[in-house]
């Protein structure tokens, strides 16, 4: 018996982003891709990354700014032994936030989304408001999002 594949609704889709923490950033150049799995923070809107300076993501980056984010989950099989899952692709864009007022909004999105309390990160607020256009918080504008589950 095979279980029927449904789309996630919109409140579904935002519940699954907003309980689990780690997906897979995929990024393409020419005919080369390359993904990375990575913790991230959701806010209902957009999805918030902390991205190291150096890399091969860095050269993607530079070169091309579309990319794909998805995350996912299998649980163990159910007691009739069929795989249940969950699924979310998002296609958008990525850009690094250099703005105080952003990397302010990323920082608390990710104390409130990894379960830290507010205050968590001060230290690497403060550090990265020293210098923001070297700033490690990117911010996935999401263009499409869509999900599925068993």
């Amino acid at each position: 018996m095979k279980r029927e594949i449904k789309a996630m609704s919109k409140d579904e889709i935002n519940n699954f982003l907003s309980n689990q923490k780690i997906g897979v950033l995929s990024l393409s150049e020419n005919d080369s891709s390359y993904a990375i799995p990575l913790a991230y923070s959701y806010d209902g809107e957009n999805i918030y990354l902390t991205l190291g300076p150096q890399g091969r993501k860095m050269e993607y980056l530079k070169k091309n700014n579309n990319v794909c984010f998805v995350v996912y989950h299998q649980p163990p099989p159910t007691a009739d032994g069929m795989p249940e899952w969950q699924s979310i692709i998002c296609n958008g864009t990525i850009e690094r936030l250099t703005d105080p007022e952003s990397i302010e909004k990323a920082v608390r999105t990710g104390e409130k989304h990894m379960g830290m309390p507010e205050g968590t990160w001060k230290g690497l607020l403060e550090k990265t408001l020293q210098a923001p256009e070297a700033s490690c918080f990117w911010k996935v504008i999401i263009a499409e999002i869509n999900g599925k589950q068993t």
